[in-house]
């Protein structure tokens, strides 16, 4: 097989089929805003609606519905947790996390000499 041969991923396909059914991916931190997918971070598909948000988690198969989790949401608390989640990644930035902790590692020694 000739090296510059790509050779597709199922993987890859399988998100692109899953984008096209249930909206855009996002890989989101949740609290208890959706129970039945779970807490923390999750990867899940979202579909604005005009009154509603449609969430789903899938895992595996696209063509496959045991995986499939849908909960719907309201729009509004929806781009509450979008902007929640942006502000998340913000603060967490490890560029920013390390520009932080050098300053402080800079201070620290500095009041002791």
């Amino acid at each position: 097989m000739p090296s510059d041969v790509q050779v597709p991923n199922k993987w890859d396909e399988w998100d692109k089929v899953k984008q096209e059914k249930y909206g855009i991916r996002y890989d989101i931190v949740l609290k208890n805003e959706a129970p039945r997918i779970g807490s923390g971070l999750r990867i899940v598909y979202v579909k604005e609606g005009r009154k509603w948000a449609y969430m789903t988690s899938h895992s595996g198969d696209p063509d496959k519905r045991e995986g499939k989790v849908i909960k719907k949401i309201r729009l509004h608390k929806w781009n509450e947790l979008k902007a929640s989640h942006e502000r998340y990644l913000q603060r967490n930035d490890p560029d920013e996390v390390a520009k932080k902790l050098s300053r402080r590692r800079y201070r620290r020694v500095s009041k002791d000499t």
